[in-house]
């Protein structure tokens, strides 16, 4: 009768402590768990702070992307013809470039003018006809450049084209508005036929979203 009391009991007591190892794995993997839904729950807060914060940054700054309206423009106003004449043919806007950046007159009517003021005023009758800026417009502003580089590329140290004012810049509109709004952009280039400088028009336009 002794013997059978203590196999008894030998079996409870292993159910007991396969219980308790069984309790105490539970216990660690639902500790486990909660650890890993804490990380997951830290890295979705640490990735939303980076996403606000990139996005608080796009808002304070001018978002600028390349637009081909502006590329179409810039590469056929490029191409119009003046009114300066030159052996009985109508200079283009890039002849005027040349000629500006040369420091040369062109001739209108039998008349010497200076080709970086005819260059100038075209290209701002061109620029009010084709983005009028008015009250309550969705232009808010405009830039055109023309400068030169020694090469085509970005590399090239940028030098301004050179007229009477020290500098070739056409802008009109409010600068400041140009903040929260988008900024299109587009650029023409051409090697110069004398000196081999490439030279370079570039229109920024800052336009309301409609």
């Amino acid at each position: 009768m002794e013997t059978k009391i203590l196999i008894k009991s030998s079996r409870s007591d292993s159910r007991l402590h396969f219980k308790s190892i069984e309790t105490r794995l539970k216990c660690k993997r639902s500790q486990h768990e909660a650890m890993g839904f804490v990380v997951i729950v830290a890295l979705v807060i640490i990735v939303g702070v980076i996403f606000l914060g990139i996005k608080m940054n796009q808002n304070n700054q001018v978002q600028e992307y390349s637009d081909a309206k502006i590329i179409n423009f810039v590469t056929a106003s490029s191409r119009y013809n003046s009114d300066c004449i030159e052996n009985h043919e109508p200079l283009t806007l890039n002849d005027l470039k040349e000629k500006c950046y040369k420091k040369e007159a062109c001739r209108i009517n039998g008349v010497d003018r200076s080709s970086c003021d005819v260059l100038k005023e075209t290209y701002s009758d061109m620029l009010n006809k084709s983005w009028p800026i008015f009250q309550d417009s969705a232009i808010r502003y405009y830039e055109l450049e023309i400068y030169y580089r020694t090469t085509c590329n970005e590399t090239g140290t940028k030098m301004s084209i050179v007229s009477d004012s020290g500098g070739f810049i056409i802008a009109s509109g409010n600068l400041s508005s140009c903040r929260g709004v988008g900024k299109k952009t587009g650029q023409e280039s051409f090697i110069s036929s004398d000196y081999g400088r490439c030279i370079i028009t570039e229109l920024d336009v800052c336009e309301a979203d409609k």
